[in-house]
């Protein structure tokens, strides 16, 4: 069984700075019955790849909320979730040069 332990990433939603140059990307994960799934948000460049495993996550919560994403300015980002999750597993308030707001 290779995939014993191995989680599931399934991309959600792109999200486009005011220029382009930057993405947040939604990605929901699941790992079996033992771990509960959750929402996970990450800022790549455009162009680059996103990878699960080498993307740091920003914000990850339990279940599966809707997202809602509004860029400011190419360093400053509002992140939502409706309804509002239950339990946060991780709230960083930067991603790199990215200032992150949460509503």
């Amino acid at each position: 069984m290779h995939e014993f332990g191995a989680c599931r990433v399934v991309r959600q939603k792109l999200f486009a700075s005011p220029t382009g140059s930057k993405l947040v990307v939604v990605v929901w994960k699941s790992c079996g019955a033992k771990v509960p799934d959750s929402t996970q948000a990450s800022i790549v460049a455009r162009g680059r790849t996103f990878s699960p495993e080498s993307t740091p996550t920003f914000v990850s919560v339990r279940g599966h909320p809707d997202v809602v994403v509004a860029w400011s300015s190419e360093r400053a980002v509002r992140i939502g979730f409706i309804p509002e999750p239950a339990q946060v597993d991780k709230r960083d308030q930067r991603a790199g040069d990215v200032t992150i707001n949460y509503e």
